[in-house]
């Protein structure tokens, strides 16, 4: 089995794999084992079939004081365009209990990674504009960390950085109707709106961990 479809703690004791869906349409789901035990190798998917979506483990395993597990699934979604294309990873965390079986619906889903490139060149006029940057780059990356006890589960910290490039680019305008790009411009920009730090509560009520603020729309990065 592949390091992407199992992790384990550092001592090896526990380690978490990835379910065996039944169908396509499966949710897959972590299962926590003794470090001893051989997990079984995922199925692979019917011959001639394509995905553009592959999953693996979270390479995380947090401890609960129930004996039970905080695991997570990594999904990343690709697509591909003229002159482009990207990806994007989304974390789902679930609780897992003592016996090594995870609730079905996940407790926290955030964006962790993406990277994207658009191209923005169409005429010998847009490579003269935009100095020979005949792409626009935005790329993504976040991290999620325990930072201390809370009433029922642990609480997380999540830090998030966004980047564009060149300086200004946007999803949302169309590159070729911007004004002629600066040698000043040809650098890769952090994006503030995107790049924030939230702290994370289980909220038991709703079964589901709450950020102490709402995580902005970043859509833009993290939609391939």
């Amino acid at each position: 089995m592949s390091r992407s479809e199992q992790a384990c703690l550092p001592d090896g004791r526990w380690c978490v794999s990835l379910s065996i869906p039944e169908g396509d349409s499966d949710q897959r789901l972590p299962i926590v084992r003794a470090g001893g035990v051989p997990a079984t190798a995922p199925q692979g998917r019917p011959e001639g079939s394509y995905s553009k979506q592959t999953e693996q483990v979270w390479p995380n395993l947090i401890l609960l004081p129930d004996g039970g597990f905080l695991a997570g699934i990594e999904t990343r979604t690709a697509t591909s365009y003229s002159g482009g294309g990207g990806s994007a990873t989304v974390l789902q965390l679930f609780r897992v209990k003592p016996d090594g079986d995870a609730s079905p619906a996940p407790v926290l889903t955030v964006p962790i990674a993406a990277a994207l490139m658009i191209r923005a060149c169409f005429s010998e006029r847009d490579q003269e504009q935009r100095r020979g940057a005949c792409h626009d780059e935005y790329d993504f990356a976040a991290r999620l960390e325990l930072a201390g006890d809370g009433a029922d589960l642990p609480e997380l910290t999540y830090v998030s950085q966004a980047h564009a490039f060149p300086r200004g680019a946007s999803r949302f305008a169309d590159s070729t109707q911007g004004p002629r790009l600066k040698q000043s411009d040809l650098i890769r920009s952090r994006d503030p709106q995107c790049s924030v730090s939230r702290r994370f509560r289980f909220d038991a009520a709703a079964g589901r961990y709450q950020p102490d603020a709402p995580l902005p729309d970043c859509s833009a990065y993290t939609d391939p």
